[in-house]
């Protein structure tokens, strides 16, 4: 609409019983009124079932009260034809933001990106990923630590509309600052709470159609260690050491660990049915992990294809074998158990097992989940095929293993069974028999 609307707009209050006095010759046989109020000009007309009255900005003139009429009957054009929007005639007005949530009901209009508050609607899309069940209770938790501990601290008070792209690098440094689990947080955690955050974007940007808005458009993840320096596998020779250093309660977890590729929770969680001794295959049915607090709890397994059959391979049968002695002492609710019978507690394996055997080896500190990668990368290395390594370690397809574990490809040719594997660790042992 004209400037002349905008200008200096103020509401005049109702009267409460008698009229405003009308100046003759400006309404005749239209909608709306032009009036005059201590020689200042007024619109005075209904919108949304609600009598408006708003300073035209203009002195009592002959000329003004003719170009205010006019601005006025389109006004009325525009009501009648739904397209009136009140703030942007009125921008100055008390009552603008009173009518922009008047027309949101009227004509159902989404809300802007400075209208929503990123804590609230960041709450409201956990809670629907909570409940549509894509995710794990593992993922959740992952999601709901970073929210609490980074996105809503940082970004809480915010709109979207105020998300710049700088933002994101004063949200790193801020992030750095703080110390999860005793130390900084690296460039691999910050790019994964980048995930969830620009999800919440996306889906705000999908739920209110807001046409172009993207954040993160600009946006580069941090750059994270190589692949190679991520993948620190033990050597066969290095799996022996470990393994003799440890009690006899331990041996069988951590030789089964090496040899069969399951990831950490899959081992804790299984259980003596899940193993067909006759037909010699292990059922990875469930993992150990946290639900979205955190807390203990059985689960499916990571994804479909993670539920998987294993058959057995010899260096697997006789770690099962072993373990099945300590079992029948204490017929646990899990197959692989503490030294009291209870449930394996990750923490605890790790300070009081883990850690002493790589101390009296003197082999350089390595994170458990080695264990795994050590699996793939000597089954690589013995020419094993690729497909099969990643239909055991619970992969759908082989882009995986030859994403990360490609460098042991050089010299893959060989059997498609495991037997190259279970030849190797033979050979290792009869060297030391």
């Amino acid at each position: 609409m004209l400037e002349a609307l905008a200008l200096e707009t103020r509401i005049i209050p109702f009267p409460s019983t008698k009229k405003a006095p009308r100046k003759s010759g400006l309404n005749s046989n239209r909608k709306g009124s032009v009036r005059s109020f201590n020689g200042k000009l007024y619109v005075d007309f209904i919108y949304l079932g609600e009598r408006v009255r708003e300073k035209a900005g203009l002195d009592d003139t002959k000329e003004n009260t003719k170009q205010v009429r006019w601005q006025l009957d389109k006004i009325i054009m525009t009501i009648e034809a739904g397209t009136f929007r009140f703030a942007e005639i009125f921008p100055q007005s008390k009552k603008k933001d009173h009518f922009k949530n008047r027309e949101k009901e009227v004509y159902g209009l989404k809300k802007a990106p400075d209208e929503v508050n990123i804590e609230d609607y960041t709450w409201q899309w956990y809670n629907l990923l909570k409940g549509s069940g894509r995710v794990s209770p593992r993922t959740l938790y992952g999601y709901k630590t970073y929210i609490n501990l980074y996105i809503v601290p940082f970004f809480g008070k915010m709109t979207f509309g105020d998300i710049e792209s700088f933002d994101f690098d004063e949200f790193i440094g801020w992030a750095k600052t703080k110390e999860y689990r005793k130390k900084p947080i690296c460039n691999e955690t910050m790019n994964k709470i980048f995930v969830p955050l620009k999800t919440i974007c996306k889906s705000a940007r999908k739920k209110f159609k807001w046409t172009g808005y993207n954040p993160f458009e600009d946006f580069e993840k941090l750059m994270e260690k190589d692949e190679d320096e991520k993948i620190m596998p033990f050597s066969i020779e290095e799996q022996r050491l470990l393994i003799e250093n440890m009690s006899d309660h331990w041996k069988p977890y951590f030789q089964f660990a090496f040899c069969s590729g399951l990831r950490q929770g899959e081992q804790f969680g299984l259980k003596i049915g899940d193993i067909d001794w006759e037909r010699q295959i292990i059922h990875v049915r469930r993992g150990i992990t946290k639900d979205e607090d955190g807390k203990r709890i059985e689960g499916p397994t990571k994804n479909n294809s993670s539920r998987r059959k294993i058959m057995f391979s010899p260096e697997i049968h006789k770690a099962l074998k072993a373990q099945m002695t300590i079992y029948e002492k204490f017929k646990g609710e899990y197959f692989f158990c503490g030294q009291d019978g209870n449930n394996i507690l990750p923490a605890s394996l790790r300070k009081m097992v883990w850690l002493p055997a790589l101390k009296k080896t003197n082999i350089p500190f390595r994170e458990m989940k080695q264990t795994r990668h050590s699996f793939a990368t000597i089954a690589l290395s013995c020419g094993e095929s690729p497909l099969w390594i990643a239909k055991t370690m619970g992969h759908t397809d082989t882009d995986m293993v030859i994403r990360v574990y490609s460098k042991y490809l050089e010299n893959a040719s060989g059997s498609k069974d495991g037997t190259k594997l279970n030849a190797a660790y033979q050979f290792a042992k009869g060297s030391n028999e």
